[in-house]
């Protein structure tokens, strides 16, 4: 037995199939190559323009056209550093540093800063640990929250 999977495609996707092959064209340039009227090529551009789907920009009075493509530098970027509650503490007490607050202040603030934080997600604690049938999410509260002070 064969799976025969059917695609259904339309002109807009000519458009878009069109601008992956090419780095920009020019819009009339595009509608002659798609056999499709320019005012209709045209609409179609408004809508994906507004979508940030696809980019125009103007050389002179030349309306050009290109795909946009999603950026993989900062994604990269993102990916490659390492985030852990030792990172924020590291750059709370720079920053605290820069201030020049004194470092038995700093790690006061730093305490407090973190309580601030972690009773903003203690509903969502016992919210979850309800779902999962634990029966006494206080304890494990009181654990949680006395691991991550002693960081």
């Amino acid at each position: 037995m064969s799976v025969v999977e059917d695609t259904i495609t339309t002109s807009v996707d000519s458009l878009i199939n069109l601008l992956n092959e090419v780095n920009k064209i020019e819009l009339e340039e595009a509608a002659k190559k798609l056999k499709i009227p320019v005012s209709t090529v045209q609409s179609w551009v408004d809508f994906l323009v507004e979508e940030k789907i696809i980019g125009l920009e103007y050389k002179f009075t030349t309306p050009f056209i290109y795909l946009n493509k999603p950026k993989k530098e900062k994604k990269a970027e993102a990916e490659t550093e390492e985030i852990s509650i030792d990172n924020f503490k590291e750059e709370f007490h720079r920053k605290a540093s820069e201030k020049q607050i004194p470092t038995h202040q700093a790690h006061d603030l730093w305490k407090n800063h973190l309580l601030q934080r972690v009773e903003k997600k203690r509903e969502f604690l016992f919210r979850e640990a309800r779902k999962r049938g634990f029966f006494n999410p206080e304890e494990l509260w009181i654990e949680y929250k006395n691991k991550l002070m002693t960081m």
